[in-house]
């Protein structure tokens, strides 16, 4: 821990600490602090402790405010609005002043862009596709009412997706109606793990989770998203497997199918995304007019042309989207068959339901279902940390790993009673909604 940077390390309010976390000034806590006052030769060779450090491994009082968040940031919004903020403010509120405007244009934003986004990810989970939409409301809210990561993004995630349908696949469920009703139950037992978790404290294993760990499990994470996505790109189809170096093998085996009109599709709208990431990040203009490739493109970042190119980078995701959709449509005015489209969706609107209802005997007959859950629970609070706490990082503002897990487990009991399917923080909606100015969990339940 002490290799690593303190200025991307914020300090959580824990009962259990990180022994490196930072101070509010972004100093190690042992700098100028006074040390442990044992003597030396009852410490024998251990190192010298500040006492200050003590304090972390204190319990706290329980407060109506820790475990309903809106109670204390909601008062602190308006005072930063107004400029009067507070020193009692400064933890949560960091470097990062909440905004009305930023948060209401990052929220509309993420909307416009879950929408779609939410459909892939049902399709992905071998769900009717309105399960993703299911699955966009009431956790968002939820999230949004006892969240402490300020600028995370709940709701569906191409990970928790994938997870979820192999855990149906290893029940054997086929039929849409019952893998609809798993996917409920499932995102119960998530939800009543993680809230049992978070009420254990088990969220202090984060301040133990190196950023090689946390790095390694986002890699790990692109993974297999990219290897269950490329036979969507390439328009081939081949069965759901377990593992993903199985779709690389079953990709192998059918490549001379991969369907031209798609994979144009598919390859173009990649080719754009990447290449406004890779220019929005191109640096200076010294180092923008000396690269092979952006010095052809917009370079002075207060020129007009940058600034438009800049609004189109931000919005990439929305504009591949609709780019899609054009595309797809001019295809079909063409009459070029076989870019498959998601149709027309069959729901009756967002109603509770009890999960798992008639099919308790088919989904609870082993144990399968609650190790998914458990798993699932699991990996879900290290998706919402790994992509949280590195804004949180660079923002200097404080949150708590317990009520995230408390958050996570709520906003998945919500998505359950709404025929949903597990939810976490998301990546790449999380930095979409950084990008466009959101400042608290106001963007969230706007984006709802």
């Amino acid at each position: 821990h002490f290799g690593s940077s303190c200025i991307n390390q914020p300090r959580s309010r824990l009962q259990i600490g990180n022994p490196s976390a930072c101070n509010s000034q972004g100093h190690l806590p042992f700098e100028g602090m006074e040390q442990s006052p044992l003597p030396a030769e009852e410490m024998g060779t251990a190192t010298p402790v500040p006492s200050q450090w003590m304090s972390l491994y204190e319990g706290k009082p329980m407060s109506l405010k820790s475990y309903f968040p809106p109670l204390a940031w909601i008062p602190q919004y308006w005072r930063s609005m107004h400029g009067t903020i507070r020193d009692e403010d400064r933890p949560m509120v960091g470097n990062l002043p909440f905004s009305l405007k930023g948060d209401a244009i990052a929220g509309v934003t993420v909307g416009i862009m879950l929408i779609p986004q939410c459909l892939a990810f049902a399709l992905l989970a071998g769900l009717p596709i309105q399960c993703g939409l299911y699955s966009s409301f009431a956790p968002l809210l939820i999230y949004a009412m006892f969240g402490s990561l300020r600028q995370v993004q709940n709701g569906p995630t191409a990970l928790m997706s994938l997870i979820s349908g192999q855990a149906l696949d290893s029940l054997g469920i086929t039929d849409p109606s019952v893998r609809m009703t798993g996917a409920a139950l499932m995102a119960l037992l998530v939800g009543g793990i993680s809230i049992i978790l978070g009420a254990l404290r088990f969220g202090a294993v984060v301040n133990f989770m190196s950023h090689s760990v946390l790095s390694a499990f986002c890699t790990a994470s692109g993974i297999i998203i990219a290897t269950s996505q490329i036979k969507d790109v390439l328009g081939i189809k081949i069965p759901r497997t377990h593992y993903w170096w199985e779709n690389v093998e079953e990709l192998a085996k059918n490549v001379e199918d991969t369907h031209g009109p798609t994979l144009a599709l598919g390859l173009t709208i990649l080719v754009l995304l990447l290449t406004l990431k890779y220019w929005k990040s191109a640096g200076s203009a010294e180092k923008r007019s000396a690269h092979l490739l952006w010095r052809w493109f917009p370079k002075h970042k207060t020129s007009i042309p940058f600034k438009a190119m800049k609004l189109v980078a931000d919005l990439a995701p929305l504009m591949a989207v609709t780019l899609g959709g054009l595309w797809a449509w001019a295809y079909r005015a063409s009459d070029v068959d076989g870019v498959r489209l998601v149709g027309e969706v069959d729901s009756d609107g967002l109603t509770l339901v009890l999960p798992g209802e008639g099919h308790y005997s088919d989904l609870l007959g082993d144990s399968t279902l609650f190790v998914s859950a458990a798993m699932i629970a699991v990996i879900g609070f290290l998706e919402t940390m790994a992509v949280g706490s590195k804004f949180a990082g660079q923002y200097k503002y404080s949150f708590d790993p317990n009520q995230e897990l408390i958050a996570i487990g709520l906003s998945n009991v919500g998505s359950a009673f709404f025929s949903g399917f597990p939810v976490t923080g998301g990546f790449s909606r999380t930095a979409v909604n950084v990008s466009f100015g959101a400042t608290s969990s106001l963007a969230c339940a706007i984006s709802s």
